[in-house]
């Protein structure tokens, strides 16, 4: 359901509108300049006004947890609006009072595997994953616990005692799966898919160890 604008909140919506097509048109061709940047600017600021006139009246915009937390203010801040995304999340709230509502967050609880190839031997590696409230419980035969986002300790720990290679940044992406799964509501088949996509990366960085000729017993 769409908002009912006042007539000043309707002028000040126009207004924002007017100057995010200019920026928009100006972002299609990758040609940004002060020109755009002050539209934005100027847009942002009346979007700050209605959203502040929409609050008076028990309307208050709606943004996702992950807008509130990449701007780092609170909606209501003069700042959170200079920038051009929250402005287009205002737009569409205007449209649809819950166009903004946050995902359910889907993969809770759910178990996931990861399966790499192991250094020596041919036999795969199947780590158990379940996505939690704070982060991944990870098993492998007989190590592994809770951990946090990034799967530290016990993916890690278990890559050492197995010889996985891993490429240095993995926890990263790891954090940045669980932070999608809980921010974009992902279903278990895109985080088990994104798992794979990581597997398979662990996988061509230990292909390309080096592991014959005067590397023959490095362990």
């Amino acid at each position: 359901m769409s908002i009912q604008l006042q007539l000043d909140e309707a002028i000040l919506r126009d207004e924002i509108i007017e100057r995010m097509d200019k920026a928009r048109k100006s972002f299609a061709v990758g040609q940004i300049g002060d020109g755009d940047r002050k539209a934005i600017q100027e847009a942002g600021e009346r979007a700050h006004k209605l959203h502040m006139l929409l609050k008076g009246r028990g309307y208050e915009p709606k943004h996702h947890a992950y807008m509130i937390k990449n701007r780092e203010l609170q909606p209501d801040d003069p700042g959170f609006y200079l920038h051009f995304h929250p402005i287009e999340d205002l737009l569409k709230f205007l449209d649809n009072e819950h166009a903004n509502d946050d995902p359910l967050d889907q993969t809770l609880g759910a178990k996931f595997e990861f399966t790499v190839n192991a250094r020596w031997g041919s036999t795969d590696l199947t780590y158990r994953i379940t996505r939690t409230e704070n982060g991944w419980d990870i098993y492998n035969r007989l190590l592994g616990g809770p951990c946090d986002t990034s799967g530290h300790p016990y993916l890690f720990q278990n890559f050492d005692i197995d010889y996985v290679t891993y490429p240095s940044k993995l926890d990263w992406y790891f954090a940045w799966l669980w932070n999608q799964a809980r921010d974009k509501g992902l279903t278990y088949d895109e985080v088990q898919n994104a798992l794979k996509e990581l597997a398979n990366w662990v996988n061509t960085t230990g292909f390309y160890a080096p592991i014959y000729g005067v590397w023959e017993g490095f362990s």
